[in-house]
């Protein structure tokens, strides 16, 4: 099977070891792989006196049995009864069942009545995985220096807030220009390119989402959705006040957008479903059936949850959900991979870790990480090597549908990006300027910059748009695993006491799996230290960079070791394997005040699985050659000229510095992301640049233009309005907005018309009446109704 590349693929199984677990509850379920067929698996639970209840998602033969001769709850493991499953000659594996504490990455709850000031307050000067000892150990990069004002924004006539005419989308700050110094998530010019996510399905594995909310219906795709909690297709949740959490993360991803009700999502066209399975007991069989959900339907999996944020817990997917993550990125997608994205934590306010969760520390997903509207570390956030990049919210829950609906809009711009395609676009295009005010920053061996607390910084879905258009897929994956280095080493016993070891690479140079240019880098620890939670682990690469895999956690104090658990970072990708790689571990905490001699806290050993490619992997399309839609024929709606570009030469906004001058006017300098990247030429006004065709006529109603359609225009030609959230010319502005400068602006929250500005409503929305100019939800004290919705008095 293909997945990732042109050739053969290599899947690593990691077995990650879990800290022993009090009061497991087992139930009389049974996953079994039986090869051959339902039927041969029917048959087979017969013989044993159980009944086929399911098969498992999408995996390959594997199927559920419940076993009537077993308590259907016990604290036991009925560990004869499995060894009997096993040792029959047609079942090929078996593992007994049991419920799993897997939690919601709410942040509201966590939240409670503090304000944004209060958040920044203890954002600041809370309690941090990144203390004293960090900036002793690690190099850091220094703040940053003060800029030169960037590069004047030309072509710009409305702001993004009024893109659409819906309610809430004003208070969208996140997607409008709302953040400091007016950044966002960069996702107008891909809406303005016409990338909204049609033709893309996500599916949101949470609690469940309601199918008739006015603002999901008609992109809500059943084909999606299921109840696993319920066993039935309708993934409503129940009406208990609790179960929202889902319909909010659907919304974040795909609320419809123009209908002048509440907000819109990242991606507004894209098709949404839901799959519930929060809503009950959790157990292996529960996630892998999710997560493997109608794989090559399911375009992109969104998850905000897993163990327990509490600073205390290390767990991870069992092995049927591992085996539907390897499954998923192997045959999802029809061999391009399921794209699985994951809320990284919200276990700040316990100083948690996300690499001590499997979800978000596995390679196949995209862990990804919040940051406020000042562009801070938030209050819940967590520090962790494995977080590939962020975006704004209030809460990780929401920055994984987020991102999700960053990732339609570019699987709109390249159907045939791979997962892991999607994972250097990703990292490649996200922007760490915008959060550069957080200190923290490293700069790794390739010149990029990363954080423990951002990944590699904020999603841009203007920039991964017009990279996928240009994106040819990466080499095939080559997985390099180090030898094992046993030796038994002792953990210094002294507070601030540091265990050094180092291990030579060669980085499989010679044999199939050789990597010449790292993706993620596991470390596979096992050890023993009481506190376990007293422990700092940091990895240095050959290249120099170091990487920490484990902050201490002063809530881990029962906990005494790991067991071939896989740390995971991303911040060596690019970077070349071979040479000398060190590992350094940090005892926080005395060892003696914990209560345990100091020849109980050893490095018993550690292994390296090096991920990566032997070929250079990244081969982009010239620009004017990219496999966008005529939508996107102009890169990007803000335009910026730098003073010292070539006369008639607007560079792009992946330039850093300004274009060359001839014979190469059509590249930058210098770009931001080490990738060649096009300019803009300038045409004259009712033309606009077509690539190799030259200066092409726009749309007759258009005076400016990004391409020669009529939803493409920036000014508009004499005796048209421009209606800026559309970027269409019309003769006059439609119910629902009012004319000024030449454009048509959208009218006030809840207003069907108005009149000289957006608050002087003329007429209301159905259910409101109009007062004052104001369309209010009832009449107010001293005023009675009118027939015409109006009040009098």
């Amino acid at each position: 099977m293909r997945g990732g590349g042109g050739g053969g693929w290599a899947v690593l199984v990691v077995l990650a070891g879990v800290a022993a677990v009090t009061a497991v509850e087992y139930t009389n379920q049974f996953a079994v792989v039986v090869a051959g067929g339902r039927e041969r698996a029917a048959r087979a639970a017969a013989k044993h006196g159980c009944s086929l209840v399911d098969s498992i998602g999408d995996l390959t033969d594997h199927y559920l049995f419940e076993c009537h001769t077993v308590h259907k709850r016990s604290t036991q493991h009925s560990r004869h009864h499995t060894d009997r499953l096993r040792e029959t000659d047609e079942i090929l594996w078996a593992d007994q069942q049991y419920y799993k504490t897997r939690r919601k990455r709410d942040g509201a709850g966590d939240g409670g009545g503090l304000t944004e000031e209060l958040l920044n307050e203890i954002s600041d000067s809370g309690p941090s995985a990144a203390g004293p000892l960090r900036r002793a150990t690690l190099k850091e990069d220094p703040p940053p220096a003060p800029q030169e004002p960037p590069p004047q924004t030309e072509f710009r006539r409305s702001t993004a807030a009024d893109y659409w005419p819906d309610p809430l989308f004003k208070e969208q700050w996140y997607l409008n220009g709302g953040a400091r110094d007016g950044s966002d998530m960069n996702v107008l010019p891909a809406w303005q390119q016409g990338y909204r996510g049609q033709g893309v399905v996500v599916s949101i594995l949470d609690d469940g989402i309601q199918p008739n909310h006015p603002d999901l219906a008609a992109n809500y795709d059943g084909r999606a959705s299921l109840d696993i909690n319920d066993d039935d297709d309708d993934p409503t949740p129940r009406d208990d006040g609790f179960n929202r959490h889902g319909t909010r993360c659907a919304g974040e991803v795909a609320a419809i957008a123009g209908n002048q009700y509440c907000g819109v999502g990242v991606a507004p066209n894209a098709s949404i479903g839901g799959v519930r399975m929060l809503d009950g007991g959790v157990n292996d069989y529960v996630e892998a059936k999710a997560l493997s959900y109608r794989r090559n339907y399911i375009d992109v999996y969104s998850a905000s949850w897993g163990p327990e944020d509490d600073g205390k817990t290390v767990d991870g997917p069992g092995p049927l959900a591992r085996r539907a993550f390897i499954e998923g990125v192997l045959k999802g997608r029809g061999g391009k991979g399921s794209i699985f994205v994951w809320a990284s934590g919200n276990g700040g306010r316990y100083v948690d870790n996300c690499n001590c969760d499997g979800y978000t520390n596995s390679i196949f997903t995209l862990s990804i990480s919040s940051a406020t509207q000042g562009g801070k570390k938030p209050w819940y956030l967590e520090e962790c090597a494995s977080t590939l990049a962020t975006t704004y919210s209030s809460g990780t829950s929401a920055s994984a549908p987020l991102a999700a609906g960053i990732i339609a809009l570019t699987l709109g711009a390249n159907p045939n990006l791979t997962w892991r395609d999607m994972q250097y676009i990703t990292l490649m295009t996200s922007r760490p300027e915008p959060l550069a005010h957080e200190l923290g920053w490293l700069t790794n061996g390739v010149g990029r910059k990363v954080s423990h607390k951002f990944g590699y910084g904020l999603m841009d879905a203007g920039a991964m748009v017009d990279l996928a258009r240009r994106w040819h897929t990466v080499p095939t994956q080559h997985i390099c695993i180090t030898p094992l280095d046993s030796r038994t080493r002792r953990i210094p016993a002294e507070e601030g006491g540091e265990l050094h070891t180092s291990m030579e690479v060669n980085a499989c140079q010679g044999s199939p799996q050789s990597v010449n240019f790292l993706e993620h880098v596991q470390c596979k620890v096992t050890l023993t230290h009481v506190p376990r939670g007293g422990l700092r682990i940091l990895l240095s690469s050959p290249s120099g960079t170091v990487s920490t895999l484990l902050f201490e956690r002063p809530q881990d104090v029962l906990g005494s070791s790991f067991d071939r658990w896989p740390f995971m970072s991303v911040h060596f990708w690019g970077e070349r394997p071979e040479g000398v790689w060190n590992l350094t571990v940090v005892n926080t905490k005395a060892a003696a005040s914990a209560g345990t001699s100091s020849s109980d806290s050893v490095l018993k050993e550690w292994q390296l699985i090096l991920y990566g490619t032997e070929q250079e992997p990244v081969h982009l399309t010239p620009a004017e050659q990219g496999t966008g839609s005529d939508a996107g024929a102009g890169h990007s709606a803000v335009v910026s000229r730098s003073e010292d570009s070539s006369p008639g030469v607007y560079c792009s906004r992946s330039c850093v510095l300004a274009c060359q001058s001839q014979p190469a006017a059509d590249m930058c300098k210098r770009c931001r992301d080490h990738y060649e990247s096009p300019c803009q030429r300038w045409c004259d006004p009712g033309t606009y640049y077509g690539g190799e065709a030259g200066c092409q006529p726009c749309h007759a109603t258009c005076a400016t233009c990004l391409g020669r359609l009529a939803n493409q225009c920036m000014d508009c030609a004499a005796g048209h309005y421009l209606i800026a959230d559309l970027s269409v010319c019309v003769p006059a502005c439609p119910d629902g907005y009012f004319t000024a400068n030449e454009t048509c602006q959208s009218c006030g929250p809840h207003c069907t018309a108005c009149d000289g500005s957006a608050n002087h409503c003329v007429s209301c929305a159905p259910h409101l009446f109009l007062h004052n100019s104001q369309c209010v939800a009832s009449c107010p004290a001293g005023t009675y109704r009118l027939q015409q919705r109006s009040v009098g008095r």
